[in-house]
């Protein structure tokens, strides 16, 4: 299973790629020459919230392991969730963007690094 150090050193592998803050949490972003404040978002852990999908329904507790990742097209958001199901997923607070969510207490080290491959690649185009 994937952890936030994995998210963060798979990350920095990435061409192109700082990491830093979005709002409090961990977040990569695609630099493109830029000053941090102008990266384009790839990755952030997401700070655990009652959205529709992101608690558990046993126990109504937020998830605390989610990290949304940014692709750049909706061919590379369905590709992504028709990879990586069920550990890759959506919910209606995404309806109108490419961002997929991922349980990284869920998702395998290799498949997080080949999501985030992906997104990286989707945003090259």
């Amino acid at each position: 299973m994937a952890t936030p150090a994995d998210l963060d050193r798979i990350a920095r592998a990435l061409p192109g790629v700082s990491v830093g803050k979005y709002w409090d949490d961990p977040a990569a972003y695609l630099m493109e020459g830029r000053g941090l404040r102008g990266g384009r978002g790839l990755a952030n852990k997401r700070s655990p919230r009652r959205d529709e999908g992101t608690f558990d329904p046993a126990t109504g507790d937020p998830f605390t392991d989610l990290v949304v990742v940014q692709t750049a097209t909706p061919e590379a958001r369905e590709e992504a969730l028709a990879s990586f199901t069920p550990h890759v997923f959506t919910i209606p607070h995404f309806a109108r963007s490419n961002a997929v969510l991922a349980h990284l207490d869920s998702i395998s080290r290799d498949d997080l690094a080949a999501l985030l491959e992906l997104a990286w690649e989707s945003k090259q185009r």
